[in-house]
């Protein structure tokens, strides 16, 4: 055997996903009975060193966590994201808005003049600019505002029959790494 041709799938690969996924049994079979937790009581965090599969992890559990029905929010924790608590709100929101964009929260009907009965509904979502008007409107401190967002989306989620929400973030060290600023 050439040894010069032999790669070894087990090795980091800055979040690649590998030929194949070696011993995360355990860490799957725990996400899928956090999933089906009927009141969140528990949750997970993924820690470990630099090329371990954190982020390969976190790719393999966003499907499973889809069709269980859960809304999956993230990305990477971007340094210029965590320098302050106002630019992890903006995150936080952004994020959120593109699984709660098409979450209507209010529908009106505008009736037209003339003598052709006209109705056009207009409806409201959740989208950007509606959470960063509630953010923007709501008195207090950063968190006191995302709060109050959360609390909307939730109310709204919950009308839908839909309460799971995932926040999953890679790279969150960089939270901890500006936390005194």
């Amino acid at each position: 055997m050439n040894t010069s041709e032999f790669k070894n799938p087990f090795r980091p690969g800055a979040g690649h996903m590998p030929p194949y996924l070696a011993g995360r049994r355990q860490e799957r079979e725990e996400f899928l009975r956090l999933l089906d937790q009927e009141t969140i009581l528990e949750n997970m965090v993924l820690t470990g060193l630099r090329g371990v599969g954190k982020t390969v992890l976190l790719d393999t559990f966003k499907p499973l966590a889809q069709e269980r029905g859960w809304r999956w929010i993230g990305t990477d924790m971007s340094e210029s994201a965590c320098l302050s608590e106002e630019n992890i709100a903006t995150r936080l929101i952004t994020d959120l808005a593109v699984v709660t964009s098409e979450v209507v929260i209010e529908r009106e009907a505008i009736h037209g003049m003339g003598f052709v009965p006209n109705v056009q509904e207009v409806t409201r979502t959740l989208d950007y600019h509606t959470l960063r008007t509630i953010f923007d409107a709501t008195p207090g401190l950063v968190l006191d505002k995302l709060k109050k967002v959360l609390e909307i989306v939730w109310h709204a989620l919950s009308q839908e029959g839909s309460r799971r929400l995932i926040f999953a973030y890679d790279e969150a060290q960089n939270l901890s790494d500006h936390a005194e600023k």
